[in-house]
């Protein structure tokens, strides 16, 4: 018989793949959540940087804090985001694919979002 320990660590660790996967829709909502949090460094985390030099990630960060400021705004603006899901997706290769968004504001409010993702060592990012 299996032990209450073994079952509650399978459960646990069953969860944590759930809310943390690697894939498509985690990436989206992970980096949607960081830009909620107005947390530049954790959205980055989500993104294709691979292919970035060490000069040109300044720039980008500087980019991508402005990025992330607008969009926390407007989250704010409407209450806070509430969710983000995917409602379309197509692929464009064996490690790409196109997504079509849907943002969901505390508010009531929606909004419509698509962005590339692409398929690296460490899971999917979103690809700039």
């Amino acid at each position: 018989m299996i032990s209450r320990r073994v079952c509650l660590a399978a459960v646990v660790a069953l969860g944590l793949t759930a809310c943390f996967g690697s894939g498509p829709e985690a990436a989206v909502q992970g980096f949607y959540g960081a830009v909620a949090e107005g947390n530049t460094d954790k959205a980055m985390g989500f993104l294709a940087l691979e292919s970035v030099s060490a000069n040109e990630m300044i720039m980008v960060k500087g980019k991508i804090q402005m990025m992330v400021a607008a969009g926390k705004t407007q989250m704010d603006a409407n209450g806070g985001l509430q969710g983000v899901k995917i409602t379309n997706q197509q692929e464009q290769g064996e490690n790409a694919l196109r997504v079509q968004l849907e943002i969901l504001f505390k508010n009531g409010k929606t909004d419509q979002d698509s962005m590339n993702l692409v398929k690296q060592k460490d899971g999917w990012k979103i690809k700039l």
